[in-house]
């Protein structure tokens, strides 16, 4: 399957889906990640949508249809997934790493665990609260944490707030809190 072109046709559709399903204005759904597996005759399709206040059942149901309908309208797209194909819209679940930029701005607050590479090259990790994601839109995009560390008999200490120009950042996933 020529995955590329199934990937762009998901993304264009995924704009038309935006107006169809109202989220315009309101809270603007954006592309997390697309996952294809199989070909013709059969594929699974994954595509992993959120907004920047995060998105519901009902939400992801509304972008499945949209989604489902544009490629049954598509003959190309129909021949590359084939007849029996099988399409699921979900948000990304917890623990799962952040790939798009916009999702430092839904997780604003939350706690993150982050893999970066420091300036002697050598890959760091921190949990901490994110504080500030100024990710979009600016010249040199960064986050702010503030680490949490474990501490003994107690909730955790925390320290200095620390900035990570996104360029140095390997891998960040939100971190579930008890």
């Amino acid at each position: 399957m020529e995955k590329e072109r199934l990937l762009s046709f998901i993304r264009d559709v995924l704009e038309t889906c935006r107006e169809e399903t109202g989220f315009t204005g309101r809270q603007h759904v954006f592309l997390v990640d697309i996952y294809v597996k199989g070909g013709s005759p059969s594929s699974k399709i994954e595509v992993l949508v959120d907004t920047d206040s995060g998105i519901s059942i009902a939400e992801c149901l509304s972008v499945n249809r949209c989604l489902s309908s544009a490629v049954d309208a598509n003959d190309e797209v129909k021949g590359l997934v084939g007849d029996d194909y099988e399409l699921t819209v979900s948000s990304p679940g917890i623990g799962a790493p952040i790939k798009h930029l916009r999702q430092y701005i839904r997780h604003t607050g939350h706690l993150l665990r982050v893999q970066y590479t420091d300036g002697d090259r050598e890959v760091q990790e921190v949990s901490g609260r994110l504080l500030q994601a100024e990710v979009l839109d600016v010249p040199d995009p960064f986050i702010v944490l503030e680490p949490v560390t474990a501490g003994k008999g107690r909730k955790g200490g925390r320290s200095e707030p620390v900035r990570l120009e996104l360029g140095s950042i390997n891998r960040a996933v939100v971190e579930v809190e008890f």
